[in-house]
């Protein structure tokens, strides 16, 4: 075996690619002479190389309706002050900087720590835009009568929309009203939160709380784990059917992801009946009681709005099969804790999982068969680079006068 870089390598049985998920695994599929990569050849892909049109069809990026140029407000950025990530070093804001400043060389970045240190300095007064932060009654307050563009660094926007009462219609008239567009990162973090959301359903389909537990116990699980002592466990993925509510970027991912392990997947959607080829049935939000009969596991991807406050109820739960998982990654809002709390106490459903819960409610903390992560299902080493990657490239379209991305429809909300 040499040491160049691209070498040969002879197997008599086969060699095929299987990629799942982001990840390349070799498999016997050919009895021919293969060239293979080096390991020294291998890298990750770097998104920021990726042109404005693959960076849209990777990440199924929304293009809004009409170009920007041609909606009111519009006018060429002078001065734009940008959040720089709080967990990297302050001197990192050089760099970060000077990758935006490429494609938008004639802007003036104002980097700041958060909205605190942007009001103190008075950095907000002519400045034309804002990148990272965010979007709520504090910012749209702040910002300058020039702001035109708010680029949020979050992919939920619910400080901003999907709340009620007086303060909410005040600052969405105030967007309204002057002309304020908004875009969110939404897309950027999919993969990463899709991929932690299956982690938390696989989690709870072969019982590794179950197990956790009796680890820490020092219990020998064998002759105690069965179909009959532990019920709903290790159902082989091709016998399951998985129910995405909300079959937007996010659900659609997770289905794809469910999917390629065999398992059937329906949806519902809001707004149409449309969707991949891999989803078996695509409903209208009013069928998803009669949807939750036929599915094994539930996963809940609506937006927050105030259409789907308190969305997942009891009626739901009691709609679910008692053998059927819940997994949300939804806001707080979206599901009735308390009916949630009473369908797992009684069993009406057979465990839950979430990347997010009312941090004080203890009482469903130390429930069974409860699965928790504490709202962290977009962090990866990609998260803060992605970011930019996306600011760069709305920043350019915006400069441009060309059609942003993910802007947010103020009266939907998402």
């Amino acid at each position: 075996m040499t040491t160049a870089k691209i070498f040969m390598i002879r197997i008599r049985s086969a060699i095929g690619v299987l990629s799942l998920a982001g990840v390349t695994c070799l498999v016997a599929c050919s009895n021919e002479e293969q060239t293979t990569p080096g390991f020294d050849d291998y890298r990750l892909e770097d998104y920021a190389d990726l042109s404005p049109e693959d960076l849209v069809q990777k990440f199924n990026l929304r293009e809004s309706d009409v170009a920007v140029r041609d909606l009111p407000g519009w006018a060429p950025l002078k001065k734009v002050v940008v959040e720089m990530p709080g967990n990297e070093p302050w001197e990192n804001r050089f760099e970060r900087l000077e990758f935006l400043r490429e494609k938008a060389p004639e802007v003036e970045f104002i980097p700041v720590k958060n909205l605190s240190d942007a009001i103190e300095r008075g950095v907000l007064a002519d400045a034309q835009a804002t990148i990272g932060l965010g979007c709520g009654p504090s910012t749209v307050d702040a910002i300058g009568p020039d702001v035109r563009w708010i680029q949020s660094g979050s992919v939920g926007l619910n400080r901003c929309f999907n709340t009620i009462g007086e303060e909410a219609e005040r600052m969405q008239n105030t967007l309204r009203e002057r002309n304020i567009l908004v875009s969110s990162i939404r897309d950027m973090t999919k993969h990463a939160i899709a991929q932690h959301s299956f982690t938390i359903m696989l989690s709870l389909i072969g019982g590794m709380d179950i197990h956790a537990k009796r680890q820490r116990q020092h219990i020998w699980g064998r002759t105690t784990t069965d179909v009959v002592r532990d019920k709903n466990l290790d159902v082989e993925f091709q016998d399951l059917t998985l129910l995405v509510v909300g079959l937007g970027s996010l659900g659609t991912e997770v289905g794809r992801l469910a999917h390629a392990l065999g398992m059937r997947v329906i949806a519902t959607r809001n707004t149409s009946r449309s969707g991949p080829d891999f989803v078996d049935y695509v409903g209208l939000s009013d069928e998803m009681f009669d949807l939750a009969k036929q599915a094994d596991i539930v996963f809940a991807a609506v937006p927050p709005t105030p259409a789907t406050l308190g969305l997942f109820d009891m009626k739901f739960f009691e709609a679910m099969k008692e053998s059927a998982y819940f997994v949300s990654i939804t806001r707080l809002g979206v599901i009735n804790w308390e009916d949630l709390k009473m369908a797992l106490t009684s069993e009406k459903i057979a465990g839950f999982g979430t990347d997010d819960l009312p941090q004080d409610d203890f009482e469903l903390w130390d429930l069974p068969r409860v699965i928790m992560t504490p709202h962290v299902s977009d962090y990866s080493p990609r998260y803060r680079d992605n970011q930019y990657v996306f600011y760069r490239e709305n920043l350019r379209r915006y400069i441009a006068g060309e059609k942003l991305l993910n802007l947010i429809n103020v009266d939907r909300g998402y």
